[in-house]
């Protein structure tokens, strides 16, 4: 363990909690860092670097858990990218876990899982289950109406 890891797990030992709120290194309440004062401010670098590295690790993970309990991987469908981060985002929310900050962070994230992204704001194989759904209904619909249509015709023929 790391001085900056072993700071954060003196600080939350003691009810604190460390995090980064913009630019800045907070810990809340203040008196659980009062006797670390100046070793924090030594190793604030390394805290901050360790933080974003969690955060990165934990959007990642929300990421693969959204995908799969939301997505369905299919060969030949594009899902639209702006659907694809409100739910996501929406999914974040309702889980407690940290989304992406923007819908450029979502885009990189997605790249750096290897999806291709169209410059129109499609990405290859990932499609939210309830779009795919919903097509599979849509596209089943007009096949029972053929279906029931070809019975009535049937029926006025032989009439």
């Amino acid at each position: 363990m790391n001085e900056a890891e072993e700071l954060i797990r003196i600080v939350e030992s003691r009810g604190g909690r460390v995090f980064i709120e913009g630019e800045k290194l907070v810990i809340e309440p203040k008196e659980a860092a009062l006797p670390l004062t100046d070793s924090l401010r030594t190793y604030k670098g390394q805290i901050v670097a360790l933080l974003q590295s969690r955060e990165q690790e934990t959007e990642s993970d929300a990421l693969g858990l959204w995908m799969l309990e939301r997505c369905v991987f299919r060969d030949r469908c594009w899902g639209g990218i702006g659907a694809l981060y409100l739910d996501l985002a929406r999914w974040c929310a309702e889980q407690g876990q940290p989304a992406p900050e923007s819908r450029w962070a979502f885009v990189t994230a997605l790249r750096a899982e290897g999806f291709q992204i169209t410059v129109d704001g499609l990405v290859y194989g990932l499609v939210l289950k309830e779009d795919l759904e919903a097509h599979e209904h849509f596209q089943a619909a007009p096949e029972a109406s053929g279906q029931t249509a070809k019975r009535r015709n049937a029926g006025r023929r032989r009439a």
